[in-house]
C-alpha cells in the first residue's frame, strides 16, 4: 500500500474504498426513491471465484454474498432499520422489502452476472 508522506492513511483507506466498490454500490436510487443496491458491478476475472461478509449498503442494510465464474451462488440482506431496497445483478433487478432485524435469502434464479 502506500507509505510514502503524511497521506498514507488516504492511500490505504482509499484502496479498500475502491475493492468495496468493485464487490457493491449503492448510491443510485430507483423510480420510488430506494437505493439500488448493484452486486458484483466491477469484478474482475481474475476474482471470478469469492465470498464477502458484512459489507455496508446504503439504507443501513448489510450484505453476504458468494459466487463462482462470475455468477452470484448466494445473497443475503440484512436490515438494521427496515426498509424497500431494489438488487440489481447484471442486468437482472429484483425489488426487496425488510423489516428491522430481518435477513433475507435472495432467491437468485433472476439474479445472475
Amino acid at each position: 500500500m502506500n507509505t510514502i508522506g503524511p497521506f498514507q492513511i488516504d492511500g490505504n483507506l482509499g484502496a479498500v474504498a475502491g475493492i468495496a466498490e468493485m464487490l457493491i454500490q449503492s448510491h443510485t436510487k430507483d423510480e420510488n426513491g430506494n437505493y439500488v443496491i448493484h452486486l458484483l458491478p466491477a469484478i474482475p476475472k481474475a476474482w471470478s471465484n469469492g465470498k464477502v461478509s458484512g459489507l455496508k449498503a446504503r439504507g443501513n442494510l448489510e450484505v453476504d454474498m458468494e459466487w463462482s465464474n462470475g455468477t452470484l451462488t448466494s445473497v443475503l440482506l440484512y436490515s438494521k432499520n427496515g426498509g424497500s431496497c431494489s438488487v440489481k445483478a447484471g442486468d437482472d433487478l429484483m425489488k426487496v422489502t425488510l423489516k428491522a432485524g430481518e435477513k433475507k435469502e435472495l432467491t437468485l434464479k433472476t439474479i445472475s452476472n
